[in-house]
């Protein structure tokens, strides 16, 4: 199944509109200002220069809405771990996962077409080490343990229980997986000096990459019903492609510089989901048999499916840097990122389920949920950077 939806009347419109708005304003007062031609740089028989960096970001994590709960000893069976009664607890989900600082690195590498640096290209590549956030529960650590979710065929809040003393008992899992990297490429124009700052106009493309892998392995044994397990597996990708626009300074005195960088991209973001579920147990009385679908990912929402939306994505940057030796120079400095339109995993769960659907199934009746569903979310990416920078 594929839907296409070009949202350009949204939120992430505005603010695109009002960050360009904000730039040719910017560019319209830098042209009523004294603009002098730019002077040639000490270095300016050096005509490539190549930078590597350490980056420690951390990036806006993946929100699941509840995937597990509890509830204390004693409760009733049809209330144990269904959402919206005063006890019950929220073991996983509902909260920011892969939120923390990462490792990362950062290529940068450029060349000038002229020994007085007014026209050039250059290009950059950076990704952040891998998050994963796990959690896994028991029976005989949490003996009430539940999968909530809403039943679709009477519109109430339920669970489906993986532990429940003298009825059931199991275990499960929850894991998920998340990477962020990123590409652009630019030809730079040098258009004077104010300030004692040598100004350029910067244009080029940004591709970035945001993916998501989320799974929930689950194994259980009650009485009568067998040892059945399943795993609900979700998996989103984000593939960002733009035009990139913006402005960046250089200020030198002795030994020492400051750069700064403001640009804004836009583009197309070529969201994609991967939903996939499957139950394994003796149904018919016979050998083990594999079904499709386990509890959140069944047969009305399992497949690929893939959706396109505008999104902006505006970057700031500053950076200072002092020369150590002859054509060496120590870099560290400041990233902020923001990526609207982003699909996470979490975005893709439908927590309504129509009990006719999960195996081995007992008819076609009722509405077709879980449905595929893409709920994006900006990505907020900011963090430090230090490195070192070679002329040549």
């Amino acid at each position: 199944m594929d839907t296409v939806n070009f949202r350009t009347a949204s939120i992430t419109t505005i603010f695109g509109a009002a960050w360009l708005a904000a730039m040719a304003l910017g560019m319209a007062a830098a042209a009523d200002m004294p603009i002098k031609a730019p002077p040639p740089i000490p270095d300016s028989g050096n005509l490539f220069w190549a930078e590597v960096d350490y980056l420690a970001w951390t990036v806006k994590g993946d929100r699941p809405p509840p995937l597990v709960t509890t509830s204390p000893a004693g409760t009733p069976l049809p209330q144990a771990g269904v959402l919206g009664l005063p006890t019950t607890t929220v073991l996983f989900g509902d909260s920011s996962v892969n939120g923390g600082w990462r490792s990362g690195g950062r290529l940068q590498a450029g060349y000038w077409f002229d020994p007085q640096h007014n026209r050039g290209i250059e290009a950059s590549f950076f990704e952040l080490q891998g998050a994963s956030t796990s959690f896994a529960a028991n029976s005989s650590t949490t003996p009430i343990l539940g999968r909530p979710f809403v039943n679709a065929l009477v519109n109430q809040p339920s669970s489906s229980l993986v532990a429940f003393p003298g009825f059931i008992t199991g275990s499960l899992a929850v894991n998920e997986s998340s990477r962020l990297l990123g590409f652009d490429a630019h030809y730079r124009q040098n258009i004077g000096t104010w300030g004692g700052q040598r100004i350029s106009a910067l244009i080029g493309y940004r591709y970035l990459r945001s993916s998501d892998n989320l799974s929930i392995p689950e194994a259980v044994s009650a009485v009568g019903f067998g040892s059945p397990s399943s795993i609900d597996a979700f998996g989103a990708t984000s593939n960002f492609h733009g035009i990139d626009l913006g402005l960046t300074g250089e200020w030198r005195r002795g030994p020492w510089t400051m750069e700064w960088r403001g640009t804004l991209a836009l583009g197309a973001n070529f969201n994609s989901a991967a939903i996939n579920g499957m139950t394994t147990a003796n149904f018919f009385g016979g050998g083990p048999t594999t079904l499709p679908g386990g509890l959140l990912a069944l047969t009305s929402n399992i497949g690929n499916f893939s959706q396109t939306r505008f999104a902006a994505v505006p970057e700031l940057s500053l950076k200072t840097g002092y020369e150590v030796a002859p054509q060496w120079r120590i870099i560290a400095g400041y990233d902020l990122l923001y990526w609207t339109d982003v699909q996470r995993a979490g975005g893709l769960i439908d927590t309504t389920v129509n009990l006719n659907f999960i195996p081995p199934g007992s008819g076609p009746g009722g509405p077709q949920r879980p449905m595929p569903v893409f709920n994006t979310s900006p990505l907020l990416a900011q963090g430090f950077n230090v490195g070192v920078r070679y002329n040549y």
